[in-house]
């Protein structure tokens, strides 16, 4: 997900979950709000760090062409870009973005805020889908909340799995 995107789906994301809780302001349990409040608080911190990510990659090219400039060690990579030498070929694989990222100045401050922007994003959704599950749960008949619970329970679950394999992949 790029920054830029993750940035407008949180906003929007905010946006959608203000006006869902509006609509459930009638509704009598207190659970499904808490969630909403919670999943409202976590999409602005992921559009927050999101903006960060995005101060920060501005400053890029910047920070790149300096540290292709000044390098002084044998094996910068982006003193070898500047100076045209051979590259490792492990470095055009798709699971090494973040390592040249690194090699041309995006360091801790970025690493914080995209990993933290991801995290909240997450969790927001999570705290959505609970919220909406708990809330159509009080509202509906049972079967209807069982069958709800099973499908987020699923999608969920899937899901968390999909990402962990994801994550471990890289």
């Amino acid at each position: 997900m790029t920054h830029a995107r993750a940035l407008l789906q949180t906003a929007l994301s905010t946006g959608v979950l203000t006006t869902l809780l509006q609509i459930l302001e009638d509704a009598p349990a207190e659970v499904p709000r808490i969630f909403l409040c919670t999943s409202i608080i976590f999409n602005l911190g992921a559009t927050t760090c999101a903006v960060i990510c995005l101060f920060i990659l501005s400053d890029f090219t910047t920070t790149a062409r300096t540290l292709a400039a000044t390098a002084t060690e044998e094996g910068s990579l982006p003193r070898k870009l500047l100076l045209n030498d051979m590259i490792d070929l492990k470095y055009l694989r798709e699971d090494r973005d973040r390592e040249i990222l690194k090699h041309f100045g995006m360091r801790l401050p970025w690493s914080i805020a995209s990993t933290l922007m991801i995290t909240c994003f997450l969790l927001g959704t999570i705290c959505t889908f609970t919220g909406f599950g708990v809330w159509v749960w009080y509202q509906g008949p049972q079967s209807v909340g069982i069958v709800l619970t099973l499908i987020l329970g699923v999608v969920g679950g899937i899901s968390g799995l999909v990402l962990v394999l994801l994550v471990a992949g890289k």
